[in-house]
């Protein structure tokens, strides 16, 4: 997690800017080199409508009945690389600081479900995501329902090397209970992941934020997982993101490296006021600190 004092320090000096040739401020990309290490604790400040805690015993019945995964064979081999890579121990250590954080941040306010956003395309939200849910299927203690809600560019099956059983909009919508899309990817978590959607706007206009809602409900009234993550569509193109967050307790930002600017987060920040709970900033594609430092 990105330490809250640095944070800020960023987000005040967003305003310094080097003039380009037509007398326009250029944005000025924010530090390298804070990735998923830094802050002691997250953001404390709880939205306005932060909402009683949903306290549901699990239903272990309901949990073994649901299917599981289904491997896929033709995952492309730079896919298989990729994963390979990130289940290193130096790269699964740092989920696994970012889970006992969001664990310990949770509890504490009662919070159950997590958006995990970014404020463009192409910042890591997925792999964040996977990551920090392969970390949670470590640690057996806890149940933990992951959603991909990336309708343009779904992937986190990608990550997990899985079958997308069908759109995950049909389970939003009602149109099939939300446990027959739900895949078991090991005995303490289950998927629903996603097709991607036939064209870039289906997503954002196919359901009433209501729908998504009344689905996150059903999973925490139903199969009553300690925690459900979600891979959310980019905060700052389109609407889609917005249509979700009602359903929503937190978010955490994930910001790349090589593009996100200051002013991408403090937009991020405000869009999730009195939304959700902005928890931090997770730096994606972060440059390795020198040695000895």
């Amino acid at each position: 997690m990105v330490n809250t004092r640095k944070l800020e320090q960023l987000l005040k000096r967003s305003d310094r800017t080097k003039a380009t040739g037509n007398g326009q401020p250029e944005s000025t990309p924010l530090r390298r080199g804070l990735a998923l290490s830094g802050g002691p604790t997250l953001r404390n400040d709880p939205p306005a409508n932060t909402p009683e805690p949903l306290v549901v015993p699990l239903n272990e019945v309901a949990w073994d009945q649901l299917d599981d995964l289904t491997p896929d064979p033709d995952i492309p081999k730079n896919h298989r690389i990729f994963n390979q890579h990130a289940r290193i121990p130096t790269v699964t250590a740092q989920f696994d600081v970012l889970r006992t954080q969001l664990v310990q941040t949770f509890r504490k306010r009662g919070l159950r479900s997590l958006g995990i956003a970014s404020p463009n395309a192409n910042s890591g939200t997925s792999f964040v995501a996977a990551g920090l849910l392969a970390s949670f299927a470590r640690r057996t203690d806890l149940h933990v329902v992951g959603l991909d809600l990336n309708f343009a560019r779904p992937a986190i099956h990608h990550y997990f090397e899985a079958v997308p059983n069908g759109p995950i909009l049909s389970a939003i919508t009602g149109s099939i209970p939300v446990e027959s899309h739900l895949r078991r990817a090991s005995p303490t978590l289950a998927l629903g992941l996603n097709r991607p959607a036939p064209t870039p706007e289906h997503g954002s206009a196919a359901f009433p934020a209501e729908d998504f809602t009344d689905m996150v409900q059903d999973i925490l009234g139903f199969l009553g997982p300690d925690f459900v993550i979600c891979d959310l569509p980019p905060l700052l193109e389109g609407d889609c993101a917005l249509n979700l967050l009602p359903g929503i307790d937190a978010v955490l930002v994930v910001s790349n490296s090589h593009k996100t600017c200051a002013e991408d987060i403090a937009a991020c920040e405000r869009i999730l006021h009195e939304q959700a709970a902005f928890l931090g900033v997770v730096l994606n594609r972060a440059a390795p600190a020198p040695k000895g430092r």
